[in-house]
């Protein structure tokens, strides 16, 4: 799927994880480096490095929190806000391609058990970290 996904987006100049990463700030799920790799399954040197991509090609933009001058608030560009609903598009397309002949029911209980798989992988970094 990343591989169709890296082809359907390459025309854009956008991999599959800046794509989460887009997606991430888009919805309101993580606005900082940390909270990105909550919800993103790579590690935070390689979140950072696809951050500084995106910032570079005017998608995002790193604001400095006023409460604590330490901490690095991320958010999308206007140019990022416009991207994201076309860039829906490509992924919804190629999602499609898999999930085609699966019906409603089977679908769902495919991102149940993905869920919990990232839930499980989530569980073990941290637990590695005790």
């Amino acid at each position: 799927m990343r591989t169709g996904l890296d082809r359907e987006l390459a025309s854009f100049n956008i991999s599959s994880a800046q794509w989460a990463i887009l997606d991430a700030c888009h919805e309101g799920e993580a606005d900082t480096l940390t909270s990105l790799s909550r919800v993103i399954p790579l590690d935070a040197a390689s979140i950072s490095r696809h951050v500084d991509r995106l910032v570079q090609g005017g998608l995002v933009q790193r604001r400095r929190s006023t409460r604590d001058r330490r901490r690095v608030r991320l958010s999308l560009t206007d140019a990022g806000n416009r991207l994201v609903p076309e860039l829906a598009l490509r992924v919804q397309s190629n999602n499609a391609k898999f999930l085609a002949g699966i019906d409603e029911p089977e679908q769902e209980s495919v991102l149940q058990t993905i869920r919990r798989m990232l839930e499980n992988a989530e569980i073990a970094v941290y637990a590695e970290d005790d």
